[in-house]
C-alpha cells in the first residue's frame, strides 16, 4: 500500500488556489496538512475548505508534525530561500517554475537537495501535456525524419489577468524588477525543447522588448513583456522561440517542427498533433479528450510529484534539469542586454 503524503502549501496566491490545492485534495495519496502565507488572513481564507493548519510563519510551518513535502507557490524571487529552508528541514519539495532567479541560486538548491537526500522537483508542467508527450514519441520514431529546425510559441494576455480589478491595477508595481516574461513563461519552452528533442541548447540570441505592459502610473514596466529568441542546439538543430504577455484574445501554444521527412504541428486545432509528410500524407491525432480531464496538465504534475515520493522514483523534472534551464535563461538575459549571441 502506498504511503499517504502530508503536504504543505507555501504561498496561497492564484497558482496555489487554482492548481496545487485542488490537485492535492483530489489525490487519494495525500493529506493537505498545512497552509502558509505571510499576508495576514490569506491562508485562513482557504483553510476551511481543506481542513489544514494555518501558518503566517514559515519556520513554524516547516515544523508542522509529520509534514513530508511542500509545494512552493510563491513569486520566483522567494523560491531559492524557501526551497533551501524546506530541504534542510527534511521536506520533499515541488517548486513552481522558474526554479530560481538565476543559475547560481539554482545550483545551490540542487546541491542542498543532494545533501538532504530529499526530492526537489520543478513544476514544468508543459511536459505533461498530451500533445507534447505524443510529439516526443513520434520524434523518437522518426516520423518526420531528422529534426532540422523548430518554431515554438507560448504567450497569453499576462499574469495580471488572474487578479481582481484592484490587484490588476497595481500588479506590475509590486513585481517589477523580479523578472519578465522570459523568466516567468519562456522557461517552460526552454525546458520543453531540452526534453522534447533530448538536445542541449548551446547558444542564444535574444530580443527582449517591453511593448505594452504598464505600471499604475502609466509608464512601461522595466521587465520585458515580450521575448523573441533564436536558439542553437548541440546537434545543429536551430529554432525560434516567442513568448509574451501581450497576446490579447487567446493563448498561443503552437509548436512547429521541421524535419527531413515532413512537418509536425502541435496545438494547431487546438489540442492536437498533425503530421504533414513529404509525400503529401497527413496524419492527425485529436487529443482534445485529454484536455477535458483536468486543468491542462496542471493536476498531473502534482500527481507525478506524489508518485515520485511514494514509489521512490527520481523527480520527473529534476533539479539538474531545472539548473540547465536556468543557465539558458541567464544566457538569454545576457544576450538581451548585449545584443549578441551568447554561449550557454
Amino acid at each position: 500500500m502506498r504511503m499517504k503524503v502530508k503536504v504543505g502549501i507555501i504561498g496561497c496566491g492564484g497558482i496555489a488556489r487554482g492548481r496545487h490545492i485542488p490537485a492535492y485534495l483530489a489525490n487519494p495519496h495525500t493529506q493537505l496538512a498545512a497552509l502558509y502565507d505571510p499576508v495576514p488572513g490569506r491562508a485562513a481564507q482557504l483553510a476551511a475548505d481543506c481542513h489544514a493548519a494555518v501558518y503566517e510563519d514559515l519556520e513554524q510551518m516547516l515544523c508542522h508534525p509529520g509534514l513530508d513535502a511542500v509545494s512552493i507557490c510563491t513569486p520566483e524571487q522567494y523560491h531559492h530561500d524557501i526551497a533551501i529552508a524546506a530541504l534542510r528541514s527534511g521536506k520533499h519539495v515541488l517548486c513552481e517554475k522558474p526554479m530560481a532567479m538565476n543559475a547560481a541560486q539554482a545550483k545551490e538548491m540542487e546541491q542542498e537537495a543532494v545533501r538532504s537526500g530529499k526530492l526537489l522537483m520543478i513544476s514544468h508542467n508543459q511536459r505533461i501535456y498530451e500533445p507534447h508527450w505524443k510529439a516526443r514519441e513520434l520524434l523518437k520514431e522518426g516520423v518526420i525524419g531528422k529534426p532540422l529546425s523548430f518554431r515554438t510559441n507560448l504567450s497569453h494576455s499576462g499574469p495580471e489577468q488572474g487578479c481582481t480589478e484592484e490587484e490588476r491595477t497595481a500588479f506590475f508595481d509590486r513585481f517589477e524588477g523580479n523578472g519578465g516574461v522570459m523568466l516567468s513563461v519562456g522557461c517552460h519552452r526552454i525546458d520543453l525543447i531540452d526534453w522534447l528533442f533530448g538536445d542541449r541548447i548551446t547558444s542564444v540570441m535574444a530580443h527582449l522588448p517591453t511593448l505594452d505592459k504598464r505600471k499604475s502610473d502609466g509608464t512601461l514596466i522595466r521587465d520585458e513583456d515580450t521575448a523573441m529568441i533564436l536558439l542553437q542546439c548541440e546537434s545543429g538543430l536551430s529554432g525560434m522561440l516567442y513568448t509574451g504577455w501581450c497576446t490579447y484574445g487567446c493563448t498561443d501554444r503552437e509548436t512547429h517542427i521541421f524535419g527531413t521527412e515532413g512537418v509536425m504541428k502541435l496545438f494547431e486545432d487546438p489540442w492536437s498533433v498533425a503530421i504533414y509528410k513529404k509525400n503529401q500524407e497527413k496524419i492527425y491525432y485529436d487529443l482534445s479528450a485529454w484536455a477535458k480531464k483536468g486543468s491542462e496538465g496542471a493536476t498531473a504534475i502534482i500527481d507525478c510529484f506524489v508518485e515520485c515520493i511514494t514509489e521512490g522514483k527520481e523527480a520527473f523534472v529534476t533539479a539538474e534539469e531545472g539548473l540547465r534551464c536556468m543557465r539558458v535563461l541567464d544566457a538569454i538575459a545576457e544576450s538581451g542586454r548585449t545584443g549578441s549571441w551568447v554561449k550557454v
